[in-house]
Order: structure tokens, then sequence, then C-alpha cells
């Protein structure tokens, strides 16, 4: 090997500490290479001129780089490059430069293809090598450090999974704590007004009968609603067999009676098209349809009566979409993504009733059951809001 030494452009001291491993099966090679890296300010190398050692050394040694030689007797240098990728070592931040008299295209193709990072063909220049060792090392750094921060990120992720699945947890011994107390309530309410109605039935007329009915009734289907709803919030991801046929036809129906009394109270007129049956969940369907009928009704100007117009049609996706459209006072445009975000109000306590949980639920439903919800709308000309269901 012909070689003209420079001792003038000595490598970072970053890399100082790095390992590297010499294999070339001529002594004067390994001897220049030596005095090289020493020179530099590298004292971590080793060396061997028997291929057959470079097994043992590569696993007592961990080098960072190796410095290969090609044509060597008993193990070629592509075999060890093999046996390298094998093991799962070139996997690893270990960079590999080859160093070879045989410059055909064969040879450089088989030695890049046998997992090469990089190769310096004999005789070279020790200022080249310098280099080409300075951009191995380098990489080297900087995979490690990918690698640090990669553990760094999974450690973290791994953390805040646990500290989720913690409050998951917490969240749903509230939910089951809350579901458990509430109706215990509602079951003596339903009870006394079965009294009530068995003690003094002959002293009412038929109109308190009926109110006596639907407080029974509401009570049973608010209890009923809990129940479903506390399953759905404790149910994993969702998969095939969760999903059924929903009849929205009987959904309409069970969420008109159970808004019966603000209907009353605000004179709503609500006009409902026969609804088509969509693939879902009873319960969360509900729950959506009431949500929005109910702000329809109550999201209004002063003394106007509500009007509100439930239809549907068939997008070219094939999936059903459930229009509801009201008169009421609209949403600005730039509000309107803005309203399915929890805790989100566009006006007043004092004038709106409302938590301003409603919509940042149902849109949470939808999405669940692989649906979506959206909005057109305009201040003073009302509002209509999109269920995206799939077709039963």
């Amino acid at each position: 090997m012909i070689v003209i030494l420079l001792n003038d452009f000595p490598m970072k001291k970053e890399y100082s500490d790095q390992r590297i491993l010499i294999v070339d099966d001529e002594l004067a090679n390994t001897s220049l290479l030596e005095s090289f890296l020493k020179i530099n300010g590298f004292n971590n190398y080793s060396s061997t001129n028997d291929s057959r050692e470079v097994a043992r050394l590569v696993k007592e040694t961990n080098p960072d780089l190796i410095l290969l030689d090609l044509m060597m007797p008993y193990i070629s240098g592509i075999q060890i490059l093999e046996w390298l990728k094998t093991e799962g070592y070139l996997d690893s931040p270990l960079r590999v430069m080859v160093l070879t008299a045989d410059i055909t295209k064969e040879t450089l193709k088989e030695a890049l293809k046998a997992g090469a990072h990089d190769l310096l063909t004999k005789p070279f220049e020790l200022a080249e090598l310098e280099l080409r060792i300075g951009n191995m090392l380098h990489t080297n750094t900087l995979i490690k450090r990918l690698n640090n921060q990669a553990l760094h990120l999974e450690a973290l992720v791994e953390s805040r999974t646990l500290e989720l699945e913690q409050k998951n947890e917490e969240l749903e011994q509230f939910i089951f704590v809350a579901s458990h107390d509430t109706q215990e309530p509602l079951r003596m309410i339903t009870g006394f007004l079965q009294l009530l109605e068995k003690k003094y039935s002959d002293k009412l007329d038929e109109k308190g009968k009926e109110y006596i009915h639907y407080a029974v009734e509401g009570s049973a289907r608010m209890k009923s609603m809990i129940k479903d709803m506390l399953d759905f919030s404790r149910a994993g991801k969702l998969g095939p067999k969760d999903f059924e046929s929903v009849d929205l036809n009987e959904v309409m129906d069970d969420v008109l009676l159970g808004l019966k009394r603000i209907i009353d109270e605000k004179h709503a007129l609500i006009e409902v098209e026969k609804l088509p049956n969509v693939t879902g969940i009873n319960v969360p369907i509900r729950q959506v349809f009431q949500n929005i009928i109910t702000n329809a009704i109550i999201y209004q100007p002063e003394g106007q009566q509500p009007k509100i117009r439930v239809t549907w049609v068939k997008s070219a996706d094939d999936t059903f979409v459930i229009q509801i459209s009201d008169n009421g006072i609209g949403i600005p445009a730039d509000k309107q993504k803005k309203i399915f975000e929890l805790f989100t109000r566009l006006q007043p306590k004092d004038q709106y009733p409302g938590s301003g949980i409603g919509l940042s639920i149902s849109r949470k439903m939808m999405e669940r059951m692989h649906g979506a919800i959206d909005v057109q709308s305009s201040p003073g000309q009302g509002s209509q809001f999109s269920l995206h269901f799939k077709k039963y």
C-alpha cells in the first residue's frame, strides 16, 4: 500500500473515544493504520491479520467502525460483511469501510450489496482516509443520538400511555359510580310515582294519570340510557360485532318522546321524513340526535317558534347523510369548527342554557362509530347539521 503521511489534519476530538477495528491480512497495512489512528488521537482501536478472529473481536470490542480489507485468506471481506449482516450488526450504528486494491465494478457492487457503507481503493492518501473515517464516525454518532432520542421518546410514550390508562381507569370508575348513584334516585322517583298512582288513582283525572305515566316511562328510559351509555363508554376499540342495523325512525320516535316537555313548552314544529336503517349503535345515535334537536329548539331568537326538519340523502360514497335543519340563530363561519370542542359556548349562559359539551360528545360518538358530523350555518339563517352513517 502506497501512502503519503500527513500529520497536520487531526480528527475531531469528539470521535477519539470511538472504537475502531482494523482487519487486513498484511501486517504492514495494519501497522500503518494503527500509527495513523494514534497520530490522530485514537487510542481505542484493535487490529487483526487473521480474518478468522473477526467474529471474536467484534463481539468483544463492539466496534463503531471497521476498516476491512476485501482480499484475505480463510474468510474474505465479503463473507465478513455477510456475517455482520446476518448477525444484525449492520442494523446498528456500526459503520464498515472497505479497503481494497480491486477496483472492478463487480467487486465494488458486491461489497456495497453485502452491506459496506463506504469503499476506498488502495493505494490511497491518508488525507482522504481521514475524511472518510471522519464521515463514518460522524454518521455513527448521529445514529446513536437518534437511537437515544428514539429510546427516550419510546420511554416517554410508554410513560404517557401508562398515565393515560390510569386516567381512563379512574374515569371508568367515576362513570360507574356516577351511573350507579344516578340510577338510585331514579329508582326512588319511579317507585314513589307508582305508589302515587296506586294510592290516589281514584282521585286523579286522566290528565294526571297521563303525567304520571310519562314520568315513569321517562325514568325507565333514563335508567336504560345511563346503563347503555356506561357500557358504550367502557367499550374498547369497536369492531364489526359491536355494530348493528339501527332504525332511525325508532330512534327519532324515542328522542321526540323524551323531549316532549320542551317541544310543547317551545311549541316546536318538527318535521321528520321516513329515515333509513344505518350501521351503528342505538344508544349513542339516540344521544347525538337528542343533543342536536335540543340545541335546535333552545338556540332560537326570543319569541320565535322553532322549526326543525329531519331529512336524508345518499352520498356518492354510498353513505347515508342525515340532515337536521333549523331556523335558529345560526353560527358564524369562523366558529363552526370550534363548536365541536369540549366546553365551548358561543352564547352567554344567562341567555341560553347548556354546558357546552353536547356537540363535542356527539362528534366523539360519531367518530367512534366510524361516522362524521359537520355543520353548515349562517348567523340569523339557521343551521344544518349533517350526520354521516355507513349504509347497513
